[in-house]
């Protein structure tokens, strides 16, 4: 069975901070909304095929006593697990998945879950999968696939880290990543993250925009800074809403570092569906440039240009690569060391068109579609967007203790005011 890739490797660092200090797993919940009840008969026979089309799915990692490498341990070939449920509330019923501990990537048992939910005449496919084993992408490829009744076992992995070298040579490479991070503490970066408040439940809220609404958000961002700059812009207006909350608690100097994961290959169908093959990029703004999201948002690109030319995403790269053989604890020490305790101000993506190609599943038209990560603490928020069906999406996701009642409205308010968005729909 193949090695973890080393983007796996850093997030293994999540997973045992996660662990650590009693916050569960690193877990994602993808729901999809269908305009009817898929057949059950269908249903099983689907889950089981893919059970047995891809072992991966019955895999625990183990780091070999040689090299100290994580790898995945196949398991017995089995179907995915698949359960129905009735009337509960879908905000409830996720809430209780990603909360629990059914998923152990370092125990044998199923690394992915199929749940069907019926609610007010409403229906829910909801995949919960951990983020060891998959990223955005792969999931996406993953959800076209999921209605095949093909058992034919296939390997689709792979690492698309193209850093190689010896020891040396990586810290070489490595080297102006090391002291890029060693800039950090003259910028004052704060996260939502309370040190003084023992880390709670995965919380999160989904904010659905109707089609009118999505229009007039893509309309404004044209208008102010171009469709071109959409990554920056949803960037921008998600660090300027969690600058608003520390502007609340008496940290209006902060600066914002945004933790961007770009993939390696931008083309899903020339990269494998299993592991994580992005570079995360550490992008700062600077308190001066959150003046407006317009500012913000050109800032932001320019330092996402800046890491570019300096190569830091192949430093990056470098550096993930000479931490894979270490203990998954000590991934996170030196960026914690730099930043006096953090990790970055707050988890971002964007992911665009959510399972492009994909329109229907079981003979039903996909309504909606939106991921749900949990997210640790430091640095305790998350805001992800994607889009279906031209309906935008954002999930936002944070940890028990790190936001209060009043500071949530803050966070929402002020995102939704630079979007220019009206009341949206929440789930």
């Amino acid at each position: 069975m193949p090695h973890a890739t080393t983007s796996d490797a850093f997030l293994l660092g999540l997973e045992s901070l996660m662990r650590r200090s009693g916050q569960g797993a690193h877990l994602s919940a993808t729901v999809l909304e269908i305009d009817g009840a898929p057949d059950r008969e269908a249903l099983t026979l689907a889950t089981e095929a893919m059970g047995y089309r891809h072992p991966l799915l019955h895999a625990h990692l183990h780091r070999s006593p040689l090299t100290f490498i994580a790898a995945w341990t196949p398991g017995p070939a089995a179907p995915v697990p698949l359960h129905f449920h009735v009337g509960e509330a879908l905000a409830a019923l996720v809430s209780r998945l990603i909360n629990g501990n059914s998923i152990n990537i370092f125990r044998p048992g199923a690394n992915l879950e199929l749940h069907i939910l019926e609610e007010d005449h409403r229906h829910f496919l909801i995949l919960l999968w951990p983020h060891s084993l998959f990223d955005g992408i792969g999931i996406d490829k993953l959800i076209g696939e999921l209605d095949s009744t093909d058992g034919t076992p296939r390997e689709d992995w792979g690492e698309t880290n193209r850093a190689s070298g010896s020891p040396s040579e990586l810290w070489k490479t490595a080297d102006p990543m090391v002291r890029e991070m060693r800039t950090f503490p003259e910028s004052n970066i704060r996260s939502l993250h309370r040190p003084s408040r023992a880390p709670g439940t995965a919380c999160f809220e989904v904010i659905d925009f109707d089609l009118d609404t999505s229009a007039a958000i893509r309309a404004k961002m044209a208008g102010s800074v171009g469709e071109l700059l959409s990554t920056p812009y949803f960037g921008a207006a998600s660090a300027r809403a969690v600058a608003a909350v520390l502007a609340g608690r008496d940290e209006p100097s902060a600066s914002i570092l945004l933790s961007l994961p770009i993939q390696r290959i931008n083309d899903p169908a020339k990269r494998p569906l299993f592991h994580n093959h992005m570079t995360a990029w550490s992008l700062l703004l600077e308190k001066s440039s959150l003046t407006d999201l317009t500012q913000a948002t050109k800032s932001l690109f320019r330092s996402y240009g800046s890491f570019r030319k300096r190569k830091l995403h192949t430093a990056m790269d470098a550096l993930t690569k000479l931490n894979e053989r270490c203990p998954s604890r000590f991934y996170l020490l030196p960026i914690k060391h730099y930043l006096k305790g953090e990790i970055c101000s707050l988890f971002h993506s964007h992911i665009g068109e959510f399972a492009s190609g994909t329109d229907e599943l079981f003979g039903h038209r996909i309504l909606n579609a939106y991921h749900i990560p949990t997210v640790s603490t430091p640095p305790g928020v998350g805001i992800f967007f994607s889009e279906k069906n031209k309906r935008l999406s954002c999930t936002l996701s944070w940890r028990e203790g790190a936001l209060d009642p009043a500071e949530l409205t803050t966070l929402r308010q002020q995102l939704l005011t630079d979007l220019g968005a009206g009341l949206p729909v929440v789930s």
